[in-house]
C-alpha cells in the first residue's frame, strides 16, 4: 500500500475502526475461529459454539455483529467465515504480528546495537542472521533506507491473497498476463474494471482450448453457421472475462505477470521440472527500471497477440468434432 494512503482521512478512520474492533479479545477469538481454510469448517451457528468460546449470548452476538458490520466475517449455510478482506487482514496482520512477537528479544537486541552506534547496518544484520539462522532478516528491513520492496509468495493461497490486496488499492491501470485463471482474482479485477480502472488481460492460448474441452461440451456447442447464437456461446465459453470492460487478447504467455499502476509488478517463478504447476510469485514495488522493463515486455506480447476469439473458438469446435468422429 502506498504511504500516501495515510493522508486519506477516510482510510485512516476505517483502519482505526478495524483496529478498535480487533483489539477486543472476544472479537479476536471469534475472528480467529471463523476459519474455513484447509480442513477447518469455520464457526458454526450453534449454541455449542457460544459455550466453546466461553461467552455469554449477549456478548457473543454483540461481538459477532461488530465483525459482520466491519466486513470481516459473513454467514453462509449456517457457518460464519472470514470474508476476503478478513482473510487478508488475518494473514498480513494478525499472523504477521504474532510471528514478530516471537522474536521480541532479538528486536530489542537490534535496538541496543543501533544505539551504541559502533556497528554498521550490514554488521547488525549479519550478526542477527547468525544467531537466528536468518529467520529475522525481514524484520530488519526498516533499517535499510531503500524504496524498493520485494515480497515472495511461495504458496498459491498467499499469491491469490497478495494479488487481491494489490488490486484493491490499484487506482489507474492493471496489466495482467496469465497462464492460469482464478475465479477470485477474476471477480476482483472485473469489479475494478467496472469502477473505471483500465484493465488489459493477456490469456495464454492453451486456456482457450481447455475452456472449450470442459465448458464447450457442457453447453453443447455446434459448428453451425445458421445458429445465430454460436458467436455469443463461443465468447462465453472461451472468455471468462466476458462481458465486461476488460480489454483481452490471446497469446503464448512465457510466464504470468501483473503490473499495477506501473509501480508494482508480480512475476511468476516457473519451475522448469513442473512448468504447468504453480511454484511461486515475486512482487517488486518501487523499482522504476524493473517496472519499465516489464511494461515493455507486456506491450510487446500485447501488440503481437490475437483478439479474434471467434476464429479460435470455431477452430476448437471443429477440432473437438473431428475427434468425436
Amino acid at each position: 500500500m502506498d504511504i500516501n494512503a495515510l493522508e486519506d482521512p477516510d482510510l485512516v478512520k476505517n483502519a482505526a475502526k478495524l483496529l478498535s474492533i480487533l483489539s477486543k479479545r472476544d472479537n479476536l477469538d471469534i475472528f480467529i475461529s471463523a476459519d474455513s481454510s484447509n480442513n477447518n469448517e469455520g464457526l458454526k451457528a450453534k449454541s455449542s459454539t457460544i459455550q466453546e468460546l466461553r461467552l455469554s449470548k449477549k456478548v457473543y452476538y454483540t461481538r459477532l455483529k461488530q465483525l459482520i458490520n466491519a466486513g470481516l466475517i459473513e454467514k453462509s449455510d449456517g457457518i460464519y467465515k472470514r470474508t476476503t478482506l478478513g482473510n487478508i487482514i488475518f494473514q498480513n496482520n494478525i499472523l504477521n504480528l504474532m510471528e514478530r512477537l516471537k522474536h521480541t528479544k532479538q528486536m530489542k537486541m537490534v535496538d541496543t546495537l543501533k544505539r551504541t552506534k559502533q556497528f554498521s547496518e550490514d554488521e547488525i544484520v549479519n550478526f542477527v542472521n547468525k544467531i537466528t539462522g536468518g529467520a529475522n532478516s525481514s524484520m530488519l528491513s526498516s533499517t535499510n533506507a531503500s524504496s524498493t520492496k520485494i515480497e515472495i509468495a511461495l504458496t498459491y493461497q498467499k499469491m491469490v491473497s497478495a494479488i487481491i490486496e494489490r488490486v484493491e488499492f490499484c487506482k489507474n491501470e492493471i496489466l495482467l498476463a496469465s497462464r492460469s485463471l482464478n475465479e477470485i482474482i477474476i471477480n476482483n479485477i472485473l469489479r475494478k474494471a467496472d469502477s473505471g480502472i483500465s484493465v488489459k488481460v493477456l490469456t495464454d492460448s492453451s486456456l482457450v482450448k481447455q475452456y472449450f474441452e470442459v465448458e464447450g461440451k457442457t453447453l453443447k456447442l455446434k459448428d453451425d453457421d445458421n445458429d445465430k447464437n454460436t458467436t455469443e456461446r463461443i465468447k462465453i465459453v472461451s472468455n471468462p472475462w466476458y462481458p465486461s470492460k476488460v480489454n483481452r487478447r490471446i497469446a503464448k504467455i512465457p510466464f504470468s505477470m501483473i503490473i499495477l499502476d506501473g509501480k508494482e509488478v508480480g512475476i511468476e517463478m516457473v519451475n522448469w521440472n513442473e512448468s504447468k504447476n504453480f511454484y511461486g510469485t515475486i512482487f517488486i514495488r518501487g523499482d522504476k527500471k524493473t517496472s519499465k522493463i516489464m511494461q515493455d515486455l507486456y506491450y510487446k506480447i500485447w501488440d503481437n497477440a490475437s483478439s479474434e476469439l471467434q476464429q479460435q473458438g470455431q477452430e476448437q469446435i471443429t477440432e473437438s468434432s473431428s475427434i468425436r468422429m
